[in-house]
């Protein structure tokens, strides 16, 4: 990268919020940016600033109007940010908004709201500095986007692991803060919709386990299906691949398996009831915190694979 690509970087370093600044032009049309720029100057008077390019087409709208709006996004506005940090585009062409106190568009949506009144412009390089005296604002309880490194990001407060024993081995007593006792539960709600709906096909949680890993690996030898499902104490007996044999739910060439057109119809339907249920939950959950349990239970599998003896000293 040359110099000003790393300044760049160097600067994303540093998490920002995301606003979206309104203003009108000279004729009363509505004008808006995105610009993560935005900071506080001073409470009394109120007073907060932002930068915009000098190069951008909304220059002279925004330095002439004498008002302008600052909005910060929340989490869920980025496609709204995206819109706004176009040029050239049809900005407010879907968006619901409003006149404010002094004739900047104000949007329905926002974590934070600052009307502000033009006070001073100042020189700054490629850029100008607006500073504005807030003559209105308002707040709303929405998680801020956040801007870092490049990308958008999620504001979410830090949590501190509290102290004290959330187990008592003695008293034999444990709290809903054990994590295995959080896993175990995770794990018997979340499987609730598969397992009613293996269980309505007439199979067996093994049978399942089977039909799923050969979904994986097949052909596989019987040795081979009970390795994959060894930590499950789900491995299939001979006398359960015999039978499954008999139900048509597999085929089997020598000594190796493989799923039969009953037995992948069975899978799919309880794959769809899985993919279903996990769609619904995934509504309630950003992508950040997808990740982060993605993380922590990979890294869970991970250790107990290396190491079963992790607890047991």
């Amino acid at each position: 990268m040359d110099k000003q690509s790393d300044f760049r970087a160097a600067l994303g370093t540093f998490a920002t919020g995301v606003t979206i600044v309104t203003t009108t032009s000279e004729t009363g049309e509505p004008i808006g940016v995105t610009a993560s720029s935005f900071n506080s100057v001073s409470l009394d008077p109120p007073l907060v600033l932002w930068s915009l390019a000098k190069s951008s087409s909304s220059k002279e709208a925004f330095c002439s109007s004498g008002h302008f709006c600052i909005h910060v996004l929340s989490a869920a506005q980025e496609e709204l940010s995206n819109n706004f940090a176009r040029s050239g585009a049809e900005k407010f062409a879907d968006v619901k908004w409003r006149s404010g106190v002094l004739g900047s568009p104000v949007l329905d949506n926002y974590s934070a709201l600052f009307q502000c009144k033009m006070m001073h412009e100042y020189e700054g390089g490629d850029h100008v500095i607006l500073v504005g005296e807030v003559i209105e604002f308002d707040r709303k309880d929405h998680a801020p986007l956040l801007f870092h490194g490049g990308r958008y990001a999620e504001s979410r407060p830090k949590v501190k692991n509290e102290a004290g024993d959330n187990v008592d081995v003695t008293g034999g007593r444990f709290t809903e803060d054990f994590l295995l006792y959080l896993v175990s539960r995770a794990h018997f709600q979340t499987s609730l919709p598969t397992r009613e709906k293996f269980e309505q096909l007439g199979l067996t949680q093994t049978e399942y386990m089977v039909l799923a890993v050969l979904s994986m690996i097949a052909p596989a030898k019987s040795s081979d299906i009970s390795d994959r499902l060894g930590h499950t104490g789900l491995a299939p007996s001979d006398v359960e691949l015999e039978s499954m044999l008999e139900r048509e739910l597999l085929l089997k060439n020598g000594n190796e398996f493989d799923l039969s057109a009953k037995g992948r119809s069975n899978l799919i339907e309880t794959l769809e009831v899985a993919k279903a249920f996990e769609d619904g939950l995934m509504a309630h959950l950003t992508d950040s915190e997808v990740a982060d349990a993605k993380y922590v239970l990979k890294k869970i599998i991970e250790l107990t694979s290396e190491n079963l003896s992790l607890t047991i000293k």
